[in-house]
């Protein structure tokens, strides 16, 4: 079946999102974050031309997803969204010896055709990480432009940001450094090997609630050594230390 063409934007603003091929994730570390804003940074211009190829407006970074506000320049957007793809993807695959894609094969955009329908994509951007309980506002999140556009930029209210409709992929991506992060904050521990010398209750509470959030039994065996037959019998058996912050 021939893919739908995508909807042209009269302003050649869009906003944009790439995904992570399957359940791979896109950002295991914080460098991984560090290293595709360098990129994306870098491709917006070409040695060989006065302006830009294609600038990136606004953006926020996510474990299996980036969002953007990307205007055409000398590159359509298909061409920009490859720029970036094709630099960060040997990035990647050299970093944790991996091969292939990492970004799902087709990226969805939205035209932005309206200065206010743009503002609230901006403001829908900065958002996603309070949405998905990883900041408490948007200025706390660090892999976003929130901090770059606060001060030039008004926030829209909050019916603009409902409007936004594209939004990104339903299915949860756990990169290990996610599951490393939360069993640590849930046993209130400082290293992922203090693990295995937590008590037996605690140990299979923590491995129970992540099961719950959706991490698969071979991810939770392989990031904190258990084998997948302790993980598959986990049950909630106490309440968890859980460290704040």
């Amino acid at each position: 079946m021939p893919r739908t063409a995508r909807i042209k934007s009269t302003t050649g603003t869009y906003h944009v999102l790439l995904r992570a091929q399957k359940k791979r994730g896109i950002f295991r570390k914080e460098e991984d974050y560090d290293a595709f804003i360098r990129i994306m940074n870098e491709v917006q211009h070409t040695p060989d031309q006065a302006a830009p190829a294609f600038q990136v407006l606004a953006y926020c970074l996510m474990p299996g997803y980036v969002h953007m506000l990307v205007r055409e320049g000398s590159d359509d957007i298909a061409a920009a969204m490859r720029r970036i793809m094709v630099h960060y993807a040997p990035y990647y695959n050299e970093q944790y010896n991996t091969s292939g894609r990492v970004f799902y094969d087709r990226f969805r955009s939205e035209p932005c055709d309206t200065p206010e329908y743009t503002q609230a994509v901006i403001g829908y951007i900065h958002n996603v990480p309070v949405k998905h309980g990883r900041s408490l506002t948007p200025a706390e999140y660090p892999w976003s432009s929130y901090r770059q556009l606060q001060d030039s930029t008004p926030m829209p209210t909050e019916e603009q940001i409902l409007s936004v409709r594209l939004t990104e992929d339903r299915r949860r991506v756990f990169t290990d450094y996610m599951v490393t992060k939360h069993i640590k904050r849930l046993c209130s521990i400082d290293s992922i090997e203090q693990f295995a010398d937590q008590d037996k209750k605690i140990r299979r509470t923590a491995l129970a609630m992540m099961r719950k959030r959706g991490v698969s039994y071979g991810q939770l065996a392989r990031v904190t050594g258990v084998t997948i037959n302790v993980v598959r019998k986990a049950r909630i058996f106490v309440k968890l230390p859980i460290r704040k912050g």
